[in-house]
């Protein structure tokens, strides 16, 4: 059955089976690579993560740092936890990667008013500066890997993979 996306849907199974044993007069189920949405997922990310990598080592910042600046800047003073969610950094790297550029000054950690507990994250006029001279290098870098993407389209796509998001996260 094919869907209107043109994918077809397979069902894989697990089972105990090594290469053909038990499975005599059976096909074995096919999976094409190229048909699944991760294999472009993952392929994507890769080549960003390298080309971001490039663009960023002249400011002195990695992908993972420039995740944490991104989302201070849109969204400052917040959770560890939160920032975690939104940079898609488990907590325990991202707070190494926080406390590591506490020392840089790009980012400050202070106490929530609401639970001295909770420890929030800030950007620094030094974090806001690295944002704004680093910016236009990762537009380029975005830009191009959306080029020859209408407006409508880069919005449907965003509309896509944010559903996408929410289908994993679910």
């Amino acid at each position: 059955m094919r869907t209107d996306t043109g994918y077809i849907p397979v069902r894989l199974r697990c089972g105990g089976h090594s290469g053909q044993a038990g499975m005599a007069g059976k096909k074995a189920a096919k999976f094409s690579v190229e048909q699944s949405p991760n294999y472009y997922i993952y392929s994507i990310q890769a080549r960003s993560y390298a080309n971001l990598s490039g663009v960023l080592r002249p400011y002195d910042l990695n992908p993972p740092a420039w995740r944490v600046l991104a989302n201070l800047q849109e969204r400052d003073g917040i959770s560890v936890r939160d920032l975690a969610r939104r940079t898609a950094i488990d907590v325990s790297n991202l707070s190494k990667l926080v406390n590591a550029m506490a020392r840089s000054g790009l980012v400050q950690k202070g106490p929530s008013a609401q639970d001295a507990r909770v420890s929030l994250t800030f950007l620094t006029d030094a974090g806001r500066a690295k944002f704004a001279a680093a910016l236009p290098a990762v537009e380029q870098v975005l830009d191009h890997s959306l080029a020859g993407f209408s407006a409508a389209e880069r919005s449907r796509f965003l509309d896509y993979l944010a559903r996408m998001l929410k289908n994993v996260n679910a």
